[in-house]
């Protein structure tokens, strides 16, 4: 599933990126690459998980929807 993710740079430096839709996935890194890398890691276990228990899963193209509402403030 491809939802969409917001990166940000920390004040005290590196970054933060985060799945939106996906409640709790986050990671951050020094580099970009290495923030990116991570929450690949990050979101293909939230994804496992909830899986594994049953969990209903975000649909994809309502939360690209609430992401570019959000992105238009």
């Amino acid at each position: 599933m491809n939802y969409p993710i917001v990166v940000y740079p920390c004040d005290e430096g590196g970054f933060v990126a985060e799945v939106p839709a996906l409640r709790g996935c986050l990671a951050q890194g020094e580099t970009l690459e290495e923030t990116l890398q991570e929450l690949m890691i990050v979101r293909n276990l939230w994804l496992e998980t909830a899986e594994k228990y049953g969990q209903k899963l975000p649909d994809v193209e309502s939360t690209i929807a609430k992401v570019k509402a959000l992105s238009c403030v």
